[in-house]
Parts: C-alpha cells; structure tokens; sequence
C-alpha cells in the first residue's frame, strides 16, 4: 500500500469514527433526556401519591371520629339498659319481699341491702384487677438479670 493509500484509508476511519462518536454522544443525551423525563414523571406521581394518601387519611378520619362517636352513643345505651334491667331486678325484689311480708320499709331495706352487696362485690372485683395492671414480675425479672436484689 502506498503512503497515499494508508492516509486515505485512515482519513475514512476518521471519518467513520466521527459519526459513531456522534452517534454515541446522541445516544448519552437521549438517555440523560429520558432519565430528567423519568424522573420528572416519578416526582409527578410521588405528588399525586400524596394527595390520594392525604384523602385517604382525611376520609377515615372522619370516619373514625364516626364510629367513635356511635360507639360512644351506643355504650351509653348498653349502660342505661343495665341500669334499667339492675333497676327492675331490685324492683321486682322489692315487690317480692312487700308481697311476702306486707311492709314497705322490710322491701325497702332488702333492695337497699342488695345495691350494697353488689357495690361491694363490684368494689372487690374492681381492686383485684387493679392489683393486676403493673409490671411487678418483669421488675422482678429486670432486678435478677441485673444483679440488683441484696443477697
């Protein structure tokens, strides 16, 4: 090959270089565009996720503040049938005993006796559970792992 020769065929390789680097520096562009694209869309629908949480959020809790309220109304109703149905049971004991032996203060005094064996038994009931609420065996626990009873 001559010296002519090898310069153009090196000329061409230049020359086919350059539109491949062209071509490669568009490809580099083209992904940076469609990555800035990506992540505009990716920003778009993190905004859009938020919203739709945001009313999600608003909407149970209005819904929530709902139920609570109707629970409320319905404990409310649950303890007045009790009181009602406690109320008859002492009424009909009261009845009862005035039936039976014909004084009213003899009813009266039974139902007044047991109001008060139930407000005791209630009483009784409400500080052994009480005693119950407490970490007393885990202190004891946390104590023993760390050494601290005085042996």
């Amino acid at each position: 090959m001559s010296s002519s020769q090898t310069s153009a065929t090196t000329d061409g390789n230049a020359q086919n270089q350059a539109p491949e680097q062209q071509s490669q520096k568009d490809d580099w562009q083209d992904h940076i565009a469609k990555i800035i694209e990506y992540s505009d869309q990716l920003k778009e629908d993190y905004k859009t996720q938020g919203k739709i949480t945001h009313q999600l959020a608003k909407a149970e809790w209005k819904l929530s503040l709902r139920s609570m309220a109707l629970i409320t109304i319905f404990l409310g109703c649950f303890a007045s049938g009790l009181v009602l149905l406690w109320a008859g049971l002492l009424g009909a004991l009261g009845y009862a005993v005035y039936d039976l032996f014909g004084s009213v203060w003899l009813s009266i005094a039974t139902a007044a006796l047991a109001q008060i064996i139930c407000l005791v038994w209630l009483w009784r009931n409400a500080v052994y559970l009480s005693n119950k609420i407490g970490f007393s065996k885990t202190i004891k626990s946390l104590k023993q792992l760390f050494n601290l009873q005085g042996n």
